[in-house]
């Protein structure tokens, strides 16, 4: 029987929130209401009415919604940045989500900066509503990206899914590293940042007669930290239920880290064409005894890797660091020594080839427009000094 989102403690302590500590650099457990007592540790929410935000940021679109509130693309009107700023929909000053609120915002003073990690910037309260400033991705979500595939009648190539996986990898690895997990991974909350450049196909940055090629770097990042808590005295908040491995459901939280590797499994398989995905349902069990149908653009290594993330025993789950390395995602891992040499020499081969093509349409190019009276006057043989040798025979 599935059930909604309800908080656990793994404790028998009250309801915690947690702070960074500023000795240890790890995520502490405080008690909240001791510290919301306190002014001198932090500011209570309702304390502060300053209306920073029309001051501070021109508001241009809502870009999502959710549970806790709503997301909107602002300018910031100093350095004309743009930004995400999540509003809390409800007053939080007091309540359960005022405990939810202030866990992302220590999360993101914990997490500090990582590339696959969306960037905090700032938090504050007025008229009794947190606002948070993240960094924003001009891609929008992966939720959407799906969508627009889906009614394009488009795939994301393996690939494609191969570079999805490794960016949320690296950031799962970074935040289990700082002894957190995520506990919310989704389609939802991974964000795109689309970043275009030029690459000059000789490599020069003078102009050089050739037009350069226009690129665009994807990068993919985790963000909506509302979920995040400590691995060593975690206070469960359950997420989608799509996306929940069933120890989660029954209130195992010895494995957590491998609840995020389940999740992530489901988000680059419905990625790939697998979903929507259950909420319930006989599916929804079959996925959680490891039965997955094969996408047919991947291999048989990749779909493998699907199965594997999302075994049922969360100890068979490899781990962030482990998955970088599977041959499935990083195929140079596997290859020899000597493999590896081939491909270099391969790749030398192939680049001198095509450099040698270039400087040839390089030089065709150029003396195609010699004036033809230059090369002439030399087939004719103008009067030329030359040298004369004194020497008498």
């Amino acid at each position: 029987m599935m059930r909604g989102s309800v908080k656990r403690p793994h404790s028998t302590s009250n309801i915690s929130v947690f702070t960074p500590d500023p000795i240890s650099n790890e995520l502490c457990l405080h008690d909240s209401l001791e510290q919301m007592e306190n002014p001198t540790k932090r500011m209570a929410l309702k304390e502060s009415n300053i209306s920073r935000y029309e001051q501070e940021f021109l508001e241009v679109s809502c870009i999502g919604s959710g549970e806790f509130g709503s997301v909107f693309k602002c300018i910031n009107r100093l350095d004309g940045c743009e930004y995400a700023v999540k509003k809390s929909i409800k007053p939080v000053a007091g309540s359960v989500n005022e405990r939810s609120a202030l866990n992302e915002v220590y999360a993101h003073a914990v997490l500090g900066r990582h590339q696959h990690v969306v960037r905090y910037f700032s938090a504050w309260a007025e008229d009794n509503h947190m606002f948070i400033q993240n960094e924003f991705c001009n891609g929008s979500s992966l939720e959407e990206l799906i969508k627009e595939y889906n009614e394009d009648n488009k795939i994301f190539s393996q690939d494609d899914l191969r570079t999805l996986l490794i960016h949320i990898l690296e950031g799962l690895k970074y935040i289990h590293s700082m002894s957190l997990i995520h506990l919310d991974i989704k389609p939802g909350n991974i964000f795109i940042s689309r970043e275009k450049h030029y690459n000059s196909i000789n490599g020069d940055s003078h102009d050089d007669g050739f037009e350069d090629d226009e690129a665009e770097d994807v990068t993919y990042k985790i963000g909506d930290l509302g979920h995040v808590t400590s691995l060593h005295n975690p206070v469960v908040e359950e997420g989608d239920c799509r996306y929940l491995p069933r120890e989660i459901l029954q209130e195992d939280y010895s494995h957590l880290p491998k609840a995020d590797i389940f999740a992530l499994g489901l988000t680059v398989y419905e990625a790939g064409g697998g979903g929507p995905l259950p909420k319930n349902g006989v599916w929804w069990h079959a996925i959680r005894d490891g039965k997955l149908k094969d996408l047919p653009q991947c291999t048989r290594d990749f779909n493998d890797l699907f199965k594997l993330m999302i075994h049922p025993d969360p100890t068979l789950r490899p781990s962030a660091q482990c998955l970088l390395q599977h041959p499935a995602v990083s195929p140079t891992v596997s290859m020899t020594k000597a493999q590896l040499q081939r491909e270099l020499r391969a790749q030398r081969h192939k680049n001198e080839m095509l450099s040698k093509i270039l400087m040839s349409s390089f030089v065709t190019e150029h003396e195609e427009s010699i004036p033809k009276r230059l090369s002439s006057s030399r087939c004719i043989g103008k009067k030329v000094n030359r040298s004369q040798s004194n020497i008498e025979f």
